[in-house]
């Protein structure tokens, strides 16, 4: 049984090794913990759902080098806390189908413990002429979707997301939203919904938010 899931980007910037010397996702770091603190104070069980890169020709995620970033970070985060009960880990292949994201999601919320959710996802990372993938036109409205969806406590809309279109404007995160999509939809009533923070540093949109029930 989901209760709150709480939704985090996954910039390399949140791990110490990789912050360097100028801190640029102090706003991000603050409001991961803001709802985490917030999320935490009543769990006991959570499960932390990120992307991994897929095994070319299956759908599996590749494991082989280690955690992928996006569970990385949300260990760290979770660690940062002093997080000291259970957690599991649900990688979950970038180009998995929406249908097989919801199926997942589904299942998660119909785990006997009461689970909070910790979906670690970023948005599109081609916002413009420093993005990472430099500036497609489409990625404004797709986020807009995305951080709509998050606001209102929506998960018809995140279930809505285009795979293809989060492909081409490396939108990591759309697979692990869509399980949170699959999880709340299996709720018996909507999610009264918090959106903490939304921008795009970097040319990349992230944002944190909380839902619960």
């Amino acid at each position: 049984m989901i209760t709150i899931a709480a939704v985090c980007p996954h910039p390399p910037m949140l791990l110490p090794d990789l912050t360097g010397r100028q801190d640029g996702a102090a706003e991000v770091r603050d409001a991961c913990r803001t709802v985490l603190a917030r999320v935490l104070r009543d769990a006991d069980h959570v499960a932390v759902v990120g992307g991994a890169p897929a095994v070319p020709g299956t759908a599996h995620p590749d494991l082989a080098r280690g955690l992928p970033l996006s569970l990385r970070v949300g260990v760290h985060l979770l660690e940062e806390a002093g997080w000291a009960h259970s957690v599991e880990l649900h990688p979950v292949a970038d180009d998995t189908p929406t249908d097989e994201c919801l199926r997942r999601g589904r299942a998660l919320a119909a785990a006997p413990r009461p689970t909070a959710l910790l979906v670690m996802g970023d948005g599109s990372a081609r916002r413009g002429p420093r993005a990472p993938g430099h500036f497609d036109e489409r990625a404004h409205g797709f986020d807009a979707d995305l951080v709509d969806a998050l606001r209102e406590g929506d998960p018809a809309r995140l279930a809505g997301l285009d795979a293809g279109l989060a492909r081409d404007l490396m939108a990591q995160g759309r697979a692990a939203l869509q399980v949170l999509a699959g999880a709340a939809a299996a709720q018996d009533a909507p999610p009264r919904a918090d959106l903490v923070y939304a921008d795009d540093p970097y040319g990349v949109m992230y944002a944190v938010a909380e839902w619960r029930w």
